[in-house]
């Protein structure tokens, strides 16, 4: 303990002593500890600390597959899984919805979570204020009673403690508030919501008969019995299954193709960005490796000025054991000083990515530091400070005795061993940063490529908004096309708009599914056919968002309830099933339609899935034909959209004065919404690749200009000896391009494997990008020219009569 402690003061005073390079190198060393511990942090909050529910490791998310895509669940499902299940100790669903809430305030469109009744107890989830749902309020003859998130208690309602027992009204319907959630509860895998309901059994866009007749609109969630086995919980969950395709043959999900798993409660939050985090966490990890080497190649630099020190201790009695600690507790105390700088950074590094990543990342998951990142912190710490401490200590602890004493300090020579040891080092930052340059480079390559992407439609000056009808309210389809139809010519005749629509979704959104049969395909159960995009639309809606037609006609006015089924395709619906024909007059059965509806119309295919994703096959089908009560407005105009907001409100306030807009955006907005993640990733790596390059080329820096420094007594030598400036010149930059050029080569061989596996970030761009392995490589080799001119350029002024002096 006293030798540790005499180690310990030692070092302190040594580090004191040399300030500059000690800051230098713990600077060098918290950026990439920093950065390391804050995707650490993110890769701990979302895939490594357990839910905070009662014995979370029991949970269980029961998914719906259909050919390997997961897919919604139905309720007669749901009631043979909780009725059947022996693997299971209970099983609880749920489903997203909006409510409109009025009175006590501004009407406000909230969201809602539609929850079995047992999914608190299950969870063990108890209100703050009230109680749970109880089993006889999960009926469809029970009292409509609602919890309310922390979040809507207190901005609504101001945390007035006495609105248990209170009523409020959601969608012209009265409902009982029972209790408040507590602060902080997130329940990410059915996603925020501000009222919980027991009436599962329903949802806003679905009609009661259809959730009978087994439309899919639920999440499940269960929880294993003690001893019980994911793969034995599959194994009856296959048996279910088949009971019930038994059971429910007509059935949409009654399909040989469709399955039931079990898997991990966090799989169901976490599937999507897995591998993107553990990607980014991999690069940081490649950053610091860089930071470490870089360190270590500052102390080797510094060694050869430590060597007598070592030799007069070595000579004085201290044996290499000895000399060896000393080291390595100087190194270690150098980086946990980065490592407390580090963490520091780590959390301001964490809370921008919270910001800045707010859109990419899983809902209701705080991102935090804890117990288990201050653990991280202070490992990586003590691992870096061995990782660039121990090459440098190995190579001074070996030093010879005789030999160094009798060395003038200003003729020594660093030695072949000591060169070789910083050249590796330099080869492998090269390497390494090198590799994260590609990777970065690939992700601009494809998001360039997402930035051309022509969706299909013309998104300027359109703005959008979500309009919810309370179902209570707006009972009949009547109701709902009389509503939106007051609603379009109110503000048709706004001026300074073009144009407006409705949809029952948003351009570059996933659409609503169904099951259809176009004419000329097999007729098969309904469970069989394909389930493709369908979208109601008014009339105005091609033209408001400007989709040609390639054939046949627009909707009309005339295209009403009373009329026959009209409908348009999309280009790959019409290739897709009829190759070569003429699909006007075609018919297509759309989900449960006795008869099919006619085509009259073929349009130009848009980005309907996405900019990143291929155009899918879809039908547009006149609103008043098939009326939702969640629709979107879609209005073109003639000046900035976002000047029009205020005008268009009161139109839709003039229609009805409880009914609230939310959702208001752009077209433009949404578009580059849909590249949020893309220049998420991007830009994180890019930042990762400038910084491995910014420290790879420091690394070349110091190796050559601590190269010239030691061989001042050899170039002078050589000047005397008649050698031209520019042979120093060339001497000096052959060293840096043969190291920058060795790096660059096992950087690309390293490239050409890891970058597989960035395939699901990249778009229209191969993993193998030849542009990207060509430039990369030579910028890196040009900024090294660049890099090692400067001590070359040094080299050349060197002195011969001083530097033989």
């Amino acid at each position: 303990m006293q030798s540790f402690l005499r180690d310990l003061r030692f070092g302190v005073r040594l580090l004191g002593k040399d300030l500059g390079f000690t800051v230098g190198a713990v600077l060098i060393l918290a950026v990439g500890i920093g950065a390391t511990t804050a995707i650490f942090t993110v890769a701990n909050a979302l895939l490594l600390r357990p839910f905070p529910y009662r014995d979370p490791q029991q949970l269980v998310s029961l998914q719906v597959r259909d050919q390997s895509k997961d897919t919604d669940g139905t309720l007669l499902r749901y009631e043979l899984l909780r009725d059947r299940s022996q693997s299971l100790e209970s099983v609880a669903a749920w489903a997203n919805d909006t409510f409109n809430l009025t009175g006590h305030g501004d009407p406000v469109q909230v969201s809602v979570g539609r929850v079995s009744p047992n999914f608190f107890v299950m969870l063990g989830v108890q209100p703050q204020l009230g109680r749970s749902f109880a089993n006889d309020e999960g009926r469809p003859e029970g009292k409509t009673v609602v919890i309310l998130s922390d979040q809507l208690w207190r901005s609504r309602y101001g945390g007035d403690r006495s609105i248990v027992g209170q009523t409020i009204t959601l969608d012209g319907t009265p409902h009982t508030v029972i209790g408040v959630l507590p602060v902080g509860v997130h329940f990410p895998f059915v996603g925020e919501a501000d009222v919980w309901t027991p009436r599962y059994f329903e949802l806003t866009l679905i009609p009661p008969q259809r959730v009978r007749q087994g439309v899919g609109y639920l999440g499940y969630v269960g929880r294993l019995r003690p001893g019980t086995t994911l793969n034995q919980a599959d194994a009856e969950l296959a048996v279910l299954n088949r009971q019930y395709r038994e059971q429910n043959a007509t059935a949409p999900d009654a399909s040989p193709d469709v399955t039931m798993v079990a898997a991990p409660l966090r799989e169901l939050v976490v599937a999507d960005v897995r591998t993107k985090v553990w990607l980014l966490f991999g690069a940081i990890a490649l950053v610091l490796l860089i930071a470490c080497a870089n360190v270590a190649s500052l102390l080797l630099s510094r060694a050869l000025v430590r060597r007598r020190e070592i030799a007069v201790r070595t000579a004085l009695g201290a044996g290499r054991s000895a000399i060896l600690r000393q080291l390595l507790t100087e190194s270690a105390l150098m980086a946990l000083i980065a490592g407390v700088c580090g963490a520091v950074l780590g959390w301001i590094a964490t809370r921008g990515l919270v910001v800045w990543g707010a859109g990419q990342l899983p809902k209701g998951i705080p991102i935090s530091m804890d117990v288990r990142v201050l653990l991280f912190a202070l490992g990586i710490s003590v691992l870096t400070g061995i990782v660039f401490g121990i090459f440098p200590a190995l190579q001074l602890a070996q030093i010879n005795l005789q030999g160094t004493l009798r060395e003038e300090g200003r003729s020594s020579s660093p030695g072949h061993g000591r060169g070789r040891m910083n050249n590796l080092l330099v080869v492998g930052q090269v390497a390494i940063s090198l590799l994260l340059l590609i990777g970065a480079a690939l992700l601009v390559r494809s998001y360039e490529r997402l930035l051309k992407i022509e969706p299909g439609f013309d998104p300027e000056n359109v703005l959008t908004m979500n309009l919810s009808l309370p179902t209570v309210k707006y009972a009949k389809p009547a109701d709902e096309i009389a509503f939106f139809d007051e609603v379009l010519r109110r503000v048709s005749e706004v001026p300074g708009v073009r144009s407006a629509a409705i949809s029952a979704t948003l351009p570059l959104s996933s659409k609503r599914i169904t099951p259809m049969l176009p004419e000329g395909q097999q007729n098969v159960p309904l469970a069989q056919r394909p389930f493709l995009d369908i979208e109601a639309v008014s009339p105005q809606w091609f033209q408001t968002l400007r989709v040609p037609l390639r054939s046949g006609r627009e909707f009309s006015a005339s295209d009403n309830q009373q009329a026959p089924k009209v409908l348009i395709v999309n280009e790959t619906f019409a290739r897709r099933f009829w190759p070569g024909q003429n699909p006007i007059g075609k018919r297509v059965v759309v989900g449960r339609w006795t008869e099919g509806g006619e085509v009259v119309g073929v349009a130009q295919d848009i980005q309907n899935h996405g900019l990143g994703q291929e155009p899918q096959a879809q039908v547009y089908i006149p609103f008043a034909q098939l009326p939702w009560s969640n629709m979107n407005l879609l209005v073109r105009t003639a000046v900035p959209p976002e000047t029009m907001i205020s005008q268009i409100r009161a139109q839709i306030s003039g229609v009805d004065p409880d009914q609230p807009v939310t959702s208001i955006l752009t077209v433009e907005q949404l578009m580059d919404n849909s590249r949020t993640q893309p220049r998420f990733m991007m830009l994180l790596l890019g930042v990762f690749s400038f910084t491995a390059l910014a420290l790879a080329v420091v690394g070349i820096y110091g190796v050559l200009a601590y190269s010239v420094a030691q061989r001042r007594h050899e170039l002078g030598i050589r000047l005397a000896l008649g050698a031209g400036t520019s042979d120093i010149l060339r001497l000096v930059l052959r060293q840096g391009l043969v190291l920058a050029g060795s790096g660059i080569a096992v950087g690309l061989l390293a490239a050409l494997s890891v970058t597989k596996l960035m395939s699901s970030l990249l778009y229209k761009v191969g993993t193998h990008d030849v542009v990207t392995f060509v430039v990369a490589p030579l910028s890196f080799l040009w900024i090294a020219a660049v890099t090692s001119y400067l001590p070359a350029r040094r080299a050349t002024k060197v002195d011969p009569i001083e530097a033989m002096r």
